[in-house]
């Protein structure tokens, strides 16, 4: 059985919750990401901030993304799962919570991420598989 950490991408892109939107987006562009882990100053994860939340908070509101700050608009609470927790489960999580993106979480730390596209893809590559048998 397929487990989230089989699929997730364990690049996680993170920004200060302190630091300027503007700043956050640069750096989200740079990973070619569209979200990131939201940090404390002590690095603790707090939150998460999307593209859509800074389209519809700040660019919307025709608001400078340089003087808004990502604790400002971040989401919270950041919605995890375990590393170890099945596909199948995984995809029940994405449709009852509503969500994109998952984080996710072994031992209490942000391992990874896992998206409705990669679950896509791995589920993709495995019926080409088994189509080719």
């Amino acid at each position: 059985m397929l487990k989230v950490r089989d699929v997730m991408n364990e690049e996680v892109t993170k920004v200060g919750e302190n630091e300027n939107v503007l700043s956050a987006m640069e750096k989200m562009i740079e990973k070619g990401v569209k979200c990131a882990v939201v940090v404390d100053d002590s690095g603790k994860e707090i939150g998460l901030i999307t593209e859509g939340t800074v389209v519809r908070k700040v660019l919307m509101k025709r608001k400078d993304p340089a003087e808004i700050r990502v604790g400002e608009i971040m989401s919270t609470p950041l919605k995890t799962i375990p590393a170890d927790m099945s596909l199948r489960d995984a995809m029940i999580k994405f449709v009852s919570d509503n969500v994109k993106q998952l984080y996710v979480e072994d031992n209490g730390k942000i391992v990874g991420i896992i998206t409705e596209h990669r679950i896509l893809k791995a589920l993709t590559e495995i019926i080409v598989t088994l189509l080719s048998i």
